[in-house]
C-alpha cells in the first residue's frame, strides 16, 4: 500500500509517500527513510526512489520517501534551503513515524543519496533511533563537491547577487554558507552502528573517492561494521534498470545480514 502523507515542521509542510507492506494488523515492520539529494525529490532521477521504495516494500520494509522543503511537492522555495534546515526536517520526518502503529520504531534505517547522504550522516550521528545507515553515492565534502557541480563562476555570482539559477533551480547564498558548515566525515565516527556504502564506479558528479573517504573514517571506529559495495559502470543516479536492480539487491542482502526482519 502507498499513501500520501504530510509532515509538518515549524514553518513548512513536507510531502511524502509511505509504502506499507501487507501484514497482519498487529505485526510491526522495520522502516527505511529516504533522504534525496541536491536539486532532487522523493521521486528521484529516472524514478530511482520510487523503484527502490517499491522493491524494499515488497521485501517487507515500510519505506517513507519525502521532499525536503523547496523540493518536489513540499512547501517553500529552493533558494531558501539550508543544510541545517534539511537536517531538522529529516528529524521531523523520523518523528512522524510514531503516528503509524504498523512501524517498528526500534528498527529504523536512514538512507541518503548524494547530498542526502551527508544529511543522513549528520542525523544518524546524533539520533539514537537510527539503527542502520545506508549511503548511496554520498558527498564527502559538501561545499567543495556542490561548488564543483555548480561551477565556480555560478558560485561567485551567487555570492554577489544572493542567488543564481542552476538547471532551473534558484540557489541561494545561504545554501553555500550552510554547506561550508556541513562536515559528514567529521560526524560519521559518532554513529556506532552498521553502515552500508554503495557507489557507482563511473560516478562523475560524486566520484568514487568520496566513498573511500567515508570508508576510511568508518574503519577507524571502535564499534560498528561497515561495507562498501561498488556497482560497476553505474553513474550517480543509477540510471539503468540493471543498476537499479543491483542496487535493490545489494541493500536487501545487506539488511538481511545485519537487520533481521
Amino acid at each position: 500500500m502507498e499513501k500520501q502523507v504530510s509532515i509538518h515542521t515549524d514553518s513548512q509542510q513536507l510531502s511524502g509517500v509511505l509504502h506499507i507492506p501487507d501484514c497482519n494488523k498487529d505485526e510491526k515492520r522495520p522502516a527505511i527513510v529516504i533522504c534525496h539529494g541536491f536539486i532532487s525529490s522523493k521521486v528521484g532521477q529516472h524514478r530511482l526512489f520510487v523503484t527502490l521504495a517499491r522493491n524494499l516494500c515488497l521485501a517487507g520494509y515500510a519505506v517513507l520517501r519525502f521532499d525536503f522543503s523547496g523540493c518536489g511537492e513540499s512547501s517553500g522555495e529552493y533558494q531558501d534551503i539550508t543544510t541545517t534546515q534539511q537536517i531538522e526536517e529529516a528529524v521531523k520526518v523520523i518523528d512522524s513515524l510514531e503516528k503509524h502503529p504498523e512501524i517498528d520504531l526500534t528498527n529504523i534505517t536512514l538512507l541518503g543519496h548524494s547530498l542526502g547522504g551527508a544529511i543522513a550522516t549528520s542525523v544518524a550521528a546524533s539520533d539514537r533511533r537510527i539503527q542502520q545507515l545506508i549511503l548511496l553515492s554520498p558527498v564527502a565534502n559538501p561545499f567543495d563537491d556542490i561548488v564543483k557541480i555548480v561551477g565556480q563562476e555560478r558560485y561567485q555570482k551567487c555570492l554577489e547577487e544572493s542567488s543564481v539559477n542552476f538547471e532551473g533551480f534558484e540557489l541561494g547564498r545561504t545554501l553555500f554558507l550552510s554547506l561550508a558548515e556541513l562536515r559528514p566525515l567529521a560526524e560519521i565516527h559518532k554513529f556506532h552502528k552498521n553502515v552500508l556504502l554503495i557507489h557507482g564506479s563511473e560516478d562523475v558528479e560524486t566520484p568514487l573517492d568520496n566513498a573511500y573517504q567515508y570508508q576510511k573514517r568508518l574503519e577507524q571506529r571502535a564499534e560498528g561494521h561497515s561495507d562498501l559495495k561498488i556497482i560497476k559502470d553505474a553513474d550517480h543516479c543509477y540510471c539503468s534498470a540493471i543498476w537499479k536492480k543491483e542496487l535493490s539487491e545489494l541493500i536487501l542482502h545487506w539488511l538481511k545480514d545485519h537487520a533481521a526482519l
